[in-house]
């Protein structure tokens, strides 16, 4: 017979080979546990239907409301893995629904809103459906994970009709190309977004709409919805934007005392791709030097000495340069802090890249519905991460 050995003889190895970790642990627990969440199911359903039928089972009383019809077996998944035959009673004159599982549910509320979360903060939809069996050991087919999300359908509506409450003192207006899936084929559609700043730096991605182009009416939907919603037109003293006229013409009619900024780098990109490759580089050197300039006088020197350097090679580009000149420069009425933020929309193409990052392995879109239910979980999760980093180079709240 083996001899048990004492626990103050025992090795360091000989103890910590009784100690369970927390996977075998649960592991072990599990059966037991889902056994004990079905016992505790059925009896809460039990005493639900006498409540409703006001009298238990087999008892006869002449307040009676209805009878007992048998039942039926359904497997439901919770959090701790997979109740199998769950029986749900039934009643014979009104149906039975129990008050913890909505109609029809196959998962428990928890199940599903983790899946939803998942979903919403990026994975996939076979991704999703991977977690789903590796919380709960049950497979979901990518169909009902599509079902999952098609009830963030609310989530994403309410969004786009919430109360601005962020108090934007400057705002960047850029658009993002995606292909949608529509009557058989694949198209692009723009998405238009509209990112908050406000005076001590923090910042907020208020909306974003789907159109076809960027259009004028295409941003005066955006502008005009985050005005009527409660973003102060009176406020807003620069939007920065790219070169659309769509843009600086709703601009212009919602803010009419903000500067229209236009984006340096939307500019610059434009600019050399229709240079020569030999001639990029000096090109760059002589603009950096206008919007790197200390001071707005500093500035428009610096582009007078870059005009007359390029004028004879390359005419047409000065002018059209010239012709945007005083937007431009318009962020030099700001201090020079916050200038190098709000020259250009690079702080909202950084969130386009993100989402281009999310968005590559799907490829096209399913539908405009998906389309903006993925945008929506980006723009939450993108706002979370925004909600603890102001801008450094803005004046902090003490």
């Amino acid at each position: 017979m083996t001899r048990l050995v004492a626990l103050t003889e025992r090795t360091e190895a000989q103890r910590w080979s009784e100690v369970r970790d927390e996977e075998a642990l649960w592991g072990d627990l599990r059966p037991e546990l889902c056994e004990a969440v079905r016992t505790i199911l059925e009896a809460t359903m039990e005493d639900e239907l006498a409540a409703e039928v006001m009298a238990s089972r087999y008892e006869r009383t002449h307040v009676r409301l209805d009878v007992r019809n048998g039942g039926y077996h359904r497997t439901l998944v919770t959090e701790l893995g997979a109740i199998s035959d769950l029986r749900i009673p039934r009643r014979r004159l009104v149906p039975y629904h129990p008050s913890f599982l909505a109609r029809a549910a196959r998962r428990t509320a928890v199940v599903d809103d983790v899946l939803r979360q998942a979903f919403l903060r990026g994975l996939s939809t076979r991704e999703t459906a991977q977690l789903a069996q590796t919380l709960t050991g049950v497979a979901l087919s990518p169909a009902a994970v599509s079902r999952l999300a098609r009830r963030l359908d609310a989530q994403v509506a309410a969004f786009h009709r919430r109360p601005i409450a962020f108090p934007a003192r400057y705002l960047l207006l850029d658009g993002l190309w995606v292909s949608v899936r529509g009557n058989g084929r694949a198209a692009k559609r723009v998405i238009l977004a509209a990112y908050a700043i406000d005076e001590h730096g923090r910042r907020e991605l208020l909306d974003y709409v789907q159109a076809t182009s960027e259009s004028a009416a295409a941003w005066r939907r955006l502008v005009g919805s985050l005005v009527g919603r409660g973003l102060d037109p009176e406020a807003i003293e620069l939007v920065t934007a790219d070169g659309a006229g769509g843009i600086a013409a709703a601009v212009g009619e919602a803010f009419p005392r903000a500067a229209l900024q236009r984006c340096w780098t939307h500019r610059l990109r434009n600019l050399l791709d229709a240079l020569p490759r030999a001639e990029r580089k000096p090109c760059l050197r002589g603009l950096r030097r206008i919007y790197r300039a200390p001071t707005r006088r500093a500035a428009v020197a610096a582009y007078w000495a870059w005009a007359r350097a390029w004028r004879k090679r390359h005419p047409v580009l000065v002018r059209r340069l010239e012709e945007d000149l005083d937007e431009l420069l318009a962020v030099f009425a700001l201090p020079p802090a916050v200038r190098p933020s709000l020259r250009s929309t690079n702080l909202i193409e950084r969130s386009f890249r993100e989402l281009r990052r999310r968005l590559r392995p799907i490829g096209a879109l399913p539908d405009r519905r998906s389309a903006d239910r993925i945008l929506y979980g980006q723009v939450l999760r993108l706002n979370d991460l925004l909600a603890g980093r102001p801008l450094a180079a803005f004046p902090q709240e003490s």
